[in-house]
């Protein structure tokens, strides 16, 4: 049964905020989408990005705000939007809050009939923003909703009424972007920017009908979310642009003449949008010429927060990731940055993290640094395999997405994960699906699964990725220097009586694992910098007679010991490391706080 909606008679400041709020967290849910639908202006995946950051940006700036005046809440939304906004869509979204904050001046609270007027002034100056608006985009869909307010807020007596009659409007003109650009047209979509816009208006409905706001953190949001498949955008691949560089500032000043901005930039290039208010300005453009955008902005006040992305190589990156034909999947064990996660639609299933009796996704609903701290205080940690209902996820999913999947799983002489993923790769298809035991962990498994991933960009076949893996897991090698042994005492690897006695002498092993899982000491060092020398000993025997070193640096909350190595490793082979990250928790069950781990593999 439906929820009886709330009588919402009037917004104030306060319920404003909440409604935005509301709006923000469901475009958040579905920024990926947007991403992934993403094809006008340019084809490079990054509307839902923008549009998300544009509105954690009025989230944050508008958080501890209490003003139960509309006019003053607005004030610091649009000022909150304008500092984060990104992307067109973004900016033309502080544009909109801005003439929004104008609509509502010297207002405390607003009826229906004052909302759709002051949503009327935000949609005019949105459009007034951008130099060559276009037909069907997000402007479209927003001057099709407030002309409809504007004809029916005398029709309902409160709010839930009028927004879900004008949600319906929105979402009709949704849907017929479609036909309005050639390019949604051939790519077979709506417009991202108006559907991220329609997102919006469907949170804030939802939440006036029910009139409660369920919070969600970004990680429950994000969970799964791999990055835009670049499908999509392969339908309208193009060779190069016309304007290749989106470009953006942010002006302060006293009285800037955007008008005049807005004249001086337009021949530079196009997309241009000169958005904000006499004291602050963003602008927005698409140029070849990204520092005389700059110079010319340094005339009407002072410039920050520049960003300049390359359009075509994001597009380029995403065309040649929809010719992947091989999906790699691993584990959270497997430590790598989540910006590489995320650019190689690498997905992981989370291992069950236990602290002193009580269970966390790793990863998911705890973070390393969170686990780490927690770590300190804690009597008991230990892991447990993932789920097998998370493999099964996993694989279904990417199987409709790629040819074939390779799946890499930390070492399985130390954990049963290899053995689920191995299982669960049976059931659902063992003809397209490659489990791999990747012998190693954290940033030595990390080394081996950048590899696959890699390869598998480059649309390399099942069998090659497949080879390419397994070279990698024969040579890779990680070395682990220990702060503590507490944590292996502890784990009962090692006596308490041999613990106290290293403790006594300052022992500070270095260890590395087996092919069976096993943790070896290697070296034994009184004293933490010797430990760091024999450490960087063993790595200059494992490269001699090597090419191409590759290294990679893990830490549990020791980033100055990590430092230490990344600056040896250069004095030493001349490279710098692939990455330098914070451990897996996993390998902070095993080595405890302090301990850090240097992965190699050369050719």
């Amino acid at each position: 049964m439906a929820p009886t909606p709330s009588r919402i008679q009037y917004i104030d400041g306060i319920r404003f905020k909440r409604i935005l709020f509301a709006a923000a967290e469901r475009l958040i849910e579905n920024y990926r989408h947007l991403d992934e639908i993403n094809v006008f202006p340019v084809p490079d995946g990054d509307t839902g990005s923008n549009m998300a950051g544009t509105m954690r940006s009025i989230v944050d700036g508008s958080a501890e705000a209490l003003d139960e005046s509309i006019e003053a809440m607005s004030n610091i939304i649009a000022e909150a939007a304008l500092l984060g906004a990104r992307g067109n869509s973004g900016v033309i979204l502080a544009q909109f809050f801005c003439g929004f904050a104008e609509g509502v001046k010297d207002l405390v609270r607003v009826t229906p009939q004052q909302f759709a007027d002051a949503m009327t002034r935000a949609s005019e100056r949105a459009i007034e923003a951008m130099s060559s608006p276009q037909e069907g985009t997000i402007l479209t869909v927003i001057t099709d909703w407030a002309e409809h307010l504007g004809q029916n807020c005398h029709k309902y007596r409160d709010f839930p009424e009028l927004l879900h009659d004008s949600l319906n409007r929105a979402q009709q003109s949704l849907k017929e972007t479609t036909q309005k650009l050639a390019a949604l047209k051939a790519a077979g979509v709506v417009d991202a920017g108006a559907q991220g816009f329609v997102y919006l208006l469907d949170g804030i409905v939802d939440f006036v009908e029910r009139g409660r706001l369920d919070r969600k953190t970004e990680k429950e949001m994000l969970v799964g979310s791999p990055g835009p498949s670049g499908r999509i955008q392969e339908r309208v691949a193009v060779e190069d642009l016309t304007f290749r560089y989106c470009t953006e500032c942010l002006v302060r000043g006293k009285g800037i003449d955007r008008d005049r901005l807005r004249e001086r930039l337009v021949s530079l290039g196009d997309s241009l949008i000169v958005a904000g208010t006499e004291t602050v300005v963003r602008v927005h453009i698409h140029t070849n010429e990204s520092q005389s955008v700059f110079g010319i902005a340094e005339g009407f006040g002072t410039v920050s927060r520049r960003k300049v992305d390359d359009m075509l190589k994001q597009h380029q990156d995403l065309v040649t990731k929809a010719r992947q034909r091989v999906g790699i999947v691993t584990d959270s064990c497997c430590d790598l940055p989540e910006e590489f996660l995320i650019d190689h639609g690498i997905h992981f299933a989370p291992l069950t993290l236990t602290l002193d009796g009580t269970e966390y996704l790793d990863k998911i609903d705890i973070s390393t640094a969170e686990f780490n701290d927690r770590l300190k205080m804690s009597h008991s940690a230990k892991t447990s395999q993932p789920a097998p209902i998370h493999f099964k996820n996993i694989y279904t999913e990417l199987l409709g997405q790629y040819e074939e999947l390779i799946s890499i799983h930390v070492v399985a002489g130390s954990s049963g994960t290899y053995q689920a993923a191995a299982n669960m790769g049976r059931q659902v298809d063992a003809k397209r699906i490659t489990v791999l035991d990747g012998n190693s962990v954290s940033v030595a498994l990390g080394l081996v699964v950048r590899e696959a991933a890699l390869a598998a960009g480059l649309g390399m076949s099942a069998a090659e990725v497949t080879a390419i893996a397994k070279d990698a897991i024969e040579k890779v090698r990680v070395f682990v220097s220990m702060d503590t042994l507490d944590f292996a005492v502890r784990g009962g690897r090692m006596s308490k009586n041999q613990g106290l006695l290293a403790k006594a002498l300052r022992i500070k092993p270095v260890l590395t694992f087996n092919r069976e899982g096993k943790a070896e000491v290697v070296a034994k060092a009184l004293g933490t910098r010797l430990a760091e020398r024999k450490l960087m000993g063993e790595l200059r025997a494992y490269g001699a007679g090597r090419q191409n070193l590759r290294f990679a640096i893990a830490h549990v909350a020791a980033e100055a010991t990590a430092i230490r190595y990344r600056k040896l490793i250069w004095n030493e082979f001349g490279v710098e490391p692939q990455f330098v990250l914070e451990a897996s928790p996993v390998l902070g069950c095993y080595s405890g706080l302090g301990a850090c781990a240097v992965a190699v593999l050369g050719d």
